[in-house]
């Protein structure tokens, strides 16, 4: 029975990888925002926070299991085990520095992927041919003197194929900077507008003598119609734009919506598309043609009224969807409530099922079974954590906010942000649209939608160091050039045919791509577990870092895992010069504390920071002196005052840079003895001190959690400035 159950199973997900460890990893510059695929050409597109836009050609995941000598390409060592090659399953082919700074949206075409699109925040829209990886066309949509409506270019998008390329864009609330910038120019408008009446008046004073009669109706309304030109479009518009003509007057301007749309589905099939806004709207619609001024094109709708619909649902819960993912019969919503809200087409979009994701059903989980989540307590702490710094980044907000003022909508991310805020929450079906695959905190959940039940979790291995949130199937059977295979394989076809007669199907190649919070790498997986041991010796190290190949500079936290830093104390190579590290993160029992560091003024400092908080040294090390108005000071493993030494061991000298100063609160600095005594202590101003310049080495900036700095300097404390109740830092993480 229980045999049988699991041969159906594994059927019914041949086309969902499901391993618990991604495959190979890849890098981009910045932290990746996005990811899309064409199974027809085989591509995966990725793009990044700097604009830059990556194509990536599958190659065969087939195993070499013939046993011969074939020979491949591939750098990545072996994983252990049958014979089964570590397989890089991308191949990088081509880059583009697409926008100038972050992406908005990225997607390839709907149904078959021929064409692709990249928005960013310059204005600019970019189409690619897939087959060709290059750019097909591009329209700039900043110059608002050629254009008869302003509009800015929103974060979701649908490319859809019909008898031209069609592109349905979102239009995006202003920042708080361009609303501001809005405001003084209706001002300065409405006083030039007063001060050319004043004038008209004073010139009617003036009478010279019979005047001709005063403009008539249709001057008045040419007048109306001039005020009304060059407007911005109004908030939820959804622009249409021609992928043929690439002009920057959009075909149509869509009003569904009342407020800023939050997402954006296409069901290429019935030609539907299902958006949502912030006060929670959910509509669908059929696309209106762009060929006639009238009329829309698409099949009818799945309901007579939207009365006898849940498409209010989200209203009345006063939540809204941060994106939703579009199956034939079924459509998932993401909700910024955490939970996740499946709707059924053929029953006329009702609700059918609530999947709740928020941080207390993990909770009640574990409180009554650790063993339920796999993870023990201080794990899940640490998760917990990650999951509200998240949503201080706006990531479960879609970016935006309601201005308490004018119950406008606000756009909270703007092209400046960390990279991180420019990622999105994304949830799948898989090609049967029978399994929702669904980011979570303890791995990728595949559910089943018929039986509401989780029929696997990926990458539940990896999910301790990534926190999976954009996900990318990429089903079996991808176009592959054997041609290309052949040649490298040194001219034999064995590692790229299937053995007729041998009564086994081929293996399948489908692969998962997921995006991981704030990370600068992307992760494939495929059904191949390159750490899975089978009851073996536990995969080596250098099996674990090959997986994550270095196309790009690496950052500090590919140098720590290269160079194994803080795992083997007594290796004289373990202290590599790790000077690239750019932030830090206080875990305290306070909460985090975020610090941008200054590796290139001071980069010694950084190194033994880092060292010193690789090898778990600040763990648990507590706030041994805290001064109201003054600073908080920590570092010590004595816990007085009095101890703490450099990796080195000893003292090293100060780097004194003019540049930096204690000239503001929550500056972050070395504590010491006198000149050239720096060991491990460190302290963080919660005022100006300038007195402290040229005798204390400034080497980073609290940019985060100054609201917990403020908390640990009101803690009560002795006449010898010790707090009474005891502060930790829990652990340090730098990036």
């Amino acid at each position: 029975m229980d045999s049988k159950s699991s041969s159906q199973n594994n059927n019914v997900l041949q086309d969902i990888p499901t391993s618990e460890h991604y495959q190979v990893s890849y890098m981009h510059r910045s932290t990746v925002t996005h990811c899309c695929t064409s199974l027809r050409h085989g591509y995966v597109i990725t793009g990044s926070a700097d604009g830059v836009v990556k194509f990536w050609k599958r190659v065969s995941t087939t195993a070499n299991t013939a046993g011969n000598s074939t020979n491949t390409t591939s750098a990545a060592p072996a994983a252990s085990g049958d014979g089964v090659s570590n397989s890089r399953c991308l191949e990088f082919v081509k880059s583009y520095s697409s926008h100038v700074g972050p992406l908005l949206a990225l997607c390839t075409s709907q149904p078959n992927g021929d064409s692709a699109v990249s928005i960013g925040w310059d204005g600019v829209i970019k189409f690619y041919d897939v087959g060709t990886f290059d750019v097909s066309g591009m329209i700039r949509t900043n110059n608002y003197k050629s254009q008869s409506k302003k509009y800015r270019l929103g974060r979701h998008a649908v490319l859809m194929e019909r008898e031209e390329m069609i592109l349905l864009v979102s239009t995006r609330a202003p920042t708080r900077e361009e609303w501001k910038e809005e405001e003084l120019e209706k001002e300065r408008m409405k006083q030039l507008k007063l001060q050319q009446q004043q004038n008209d008046d004073s010139s009617d004073d003036d009478d010279d003598g019979p005047r001709p009669a005063p403009a008539t109706e249709p001057t008045k309304k040419a007048k109306k119609e001039d005020d009304t030109t060059n407007q911005w479009v109004s908030e939820g518009a959804i622009l249409l734009f021609s992928g043929a003509n690439l002009s920057a007057e959009p075909l149509r301007v869509i009003s569904y919506h009342a407020s800023c749309v939050t997402s954006l589905a296409y069901h290429s099939t019935k030609q539907w598309v299902v958006s949502s806004d912030v006060a929670g709207v959910l509509e669908v619609w059929n696309v209106p043609s762009s060929s006639s001024d009238t009329g829309e094109s698409g099949g009818q709708l799945p309901f007579q009224s939207k009365f006898d619909t849940d498409l209010y649902a989200l209203m009345k819960k006063k939540t809204y969807a941060i994106d939703i993912a579009v199956t034939d019969k079924h459509f998932a919503v993401y909700c910024s409530d955490r939970k996740i809200r499946l709707f059924s087409f053929a029953d006329g979009c009702k609700l059918v099922c609530l999947y709740d994701e928020r941080l207390k059903v993990y909770d009640k989980m574990l409180s009554t079974s650790s063993s339920a989540m796999g993870i023990d307590n201080i794990e899940y702490g640490k998760r917990a954590a990650l999951e509200r710094e998240m949503e201080d980044s706006y990531l479960l907000s879609g970016g935006v906010a309601s201005n308490a003022v004018t119950k406008k909508s606000i756009s909270t991310v703007n092209s400046t942000s960390e990279g991180s805020n420019h990622q999105h929450f994304r949830l799948t079906f898989d090609n049967t649209g029978n399994h929702l695959l669904l980011p979570t905190i303890v791995g990728i959940k595949v559910i089943n939608i018929q039986t509401h039940r989780v029929v696997a979790t990926v990458g539940k291995g990896d999910a301790s160091a990534f926190r999976f949130i954009d996900i990318s199937l990429c089903p079996g059977d991808a176009k592959v050039d054997q041609q290309l295979q052949l040649a490298r394989m040194g001219g034999s076809s064995a590692a790229i045919s299937h053995q007729s007669g041998s009564g086994s199907a081929p293996p399948n190649d489908s692969l998962l791509v997921a995006l991981a919070y704030d990370k600068r790498r992307f992760m494939v997986f495929t059904h191949n577990d390159p750490l899975s041991n089978d009851g073996q010796d536990e995969p080596d190290e250098q099996t674990i870092l090959a997986r994550d190949i270095l196309n790009e500079q690496p950052d500090a936290s590919d140098l720590i895992e290269a160079s194994h830093l803080g795992r083997s104390g007594n290796d004289p190579n373990s202290s590599a010069q790790l000077t690239t590290a750019t932030e830090a993160i206080l875990r305290t029992t306070h909460g985090d504390i975020r610090i941008k560091l200054f590796p290139k003024e001071t980069p010694r400092t950084i190194e033994n920071f880092i060292g010193h908080a690789q090898s778990g040294y600040y763990d648990n090390v507590i706030f041994h002196r805290i001064i109201p108005s003054f600073m908080i000071q920590t570092g010590d493993p004595l816990g007085d005052g009095t101890g703490g030494e450099s990796i080195w061991g000893g003292e090293f000298e100060d780097e004194i840079r003019r540049e930096l100063r204690h000239d503001r609160p929550f500056t972050v600095s070395m504590a010491n003895a006198g000149p050239n005594t720096n060991g491990s202590q460190f302290f963080i101003t919660t005022v100006a001190c300038p007195w402290l310049d040229n005798k204390h080495t400034v080497f980073g900036r609290v940019v985060g959690g100054m609201d917990v700095v403020t908390a640990i300097e009101s803690v009560k404390t002795d006449e010898l400035d010790r707090p009474l109740s005891e502060v930790k830092i829990l652990s340090v993480d730098v990036s």
